[in-house]
């Protein structure tokens, strides 16, 4: 069950707000379906006094720990309020953005550095295998990725390189970093840089963290009004059983200053392997 919350602030002036601290706060409560995703849409509607949220606990239930809503509204922790947030498909998202860059400049085989201390980010290898015989990656897991690169090696005869140091990301042309960056990886100024969260240091090369894609109608027609459609996508992924939202490739994004589409990012990896090439 994803279950969210609005709250509609009727603060009238003058007469209105007269005629309207006469009203008392009312609940609202919508159900939605699709597919496997069940919505339970709660709007609270805020006319007077303070909000009570131990009336609203009575419609929210055992979801208030997991709350999705607007950052704005200020959830008190200590009555167990805790609004929803998740990287899982941010993750899905980064790592289809780089394997959809790979697909669209081959046959050039750009050098990747995959960055991913908890080896969740294993079963990609073989796919980034495919497009590039450059391919490196820097982790505290070490064996998991050795074991993975001797399968590699003996099935695709493709070379993997593993470290625990940053030394071949100065050199790669994307970096992919499904986790949140928290220091400095030593990058090239003009790599691509593919991230699920804002990095906590600032990088020698943008980070691309934000993605969007055309949330599709049938879930479209069950999103609550006032939430973002990239917030509640990540919901549908981990909570409603969307799991084909996983395989959603980017329409646009962002870095915290520029929009990027796939083709303005093609357009800077190609000038970067252009600039790398023997024959310039």
């Amino acid at each position: 069950m994803i279950t969210a919350l609005n709250i509609e602030h009727h603060n009238q002036k003058g007469l209105c707000r007269a005629f309207s601290l006469l009203r008392r706060n009312r609940i609202r409560v919508e159900h939605m379906y699709c597919d496997t995703a069940a919505v339970k849409s709660v709007t609270y509607e805020h006319n007077r006094g303070r909000v009570s949220w131990d009336t609203l606990g009575r419609f929210i239930k055992h979801e208030r720990s997991r709350l999705l809503c607007s950052e704005e509204i200020e959830l008190p922790a200590d009555c167990g309020y805790k609004r929803y947030v998740s990287y899982e498909l941010n993750r899905r998202l980064c790592e289809n953005a780089a394997l959809h860059m790979l697909h669209m400049i081959a046959p050039l085989s750009p050098a990747v550095a995959l960055i991913d201390n908890s080896g969740e980010s294993l079963p990609l290898c073989r796919y980034l295998a495919e497009y590039t015989d450059r391919l490196s990656v820097v982790t505290a897991q070490p064996e998991l990725y050795l074991d993975e690169a001797d399968t590699l090696l003996c099935d695709k005869g493709a070379v993997m390189r593993v470290s625990t140091g940053y030394g071949a990301v100065c050199s790669a042309d994307i970096v992919i970093a499904p986790d949140m960056l928290t220091e400095d990886i030593r990058c090239s100024p003009d790599a691509i840089v593919l991230s699920s969260r804002c990095p906590q240091h600032s990088q020698n090369a943008p980070v691309i963290y934000e993605y969007t894609f055309t949330l599709p109608d049938k879930y479209r027609r069950i999103k609550p009004g006032h939430l973002d459609d990239m917030y509640f996508a990540s919901a549908l992924y981990t909570l409603g059983g969307a799991h084909e939202l996983g395989s959603s490739v980017f329409t646009r994004c962002y870095d915290g200053s520029v929009l990027h589409t796939d083709k303005s990012l093609m357009m800077l990896l190609s000038d970067r392997m252009s600039e790398k090439s023997p024959h310039k």
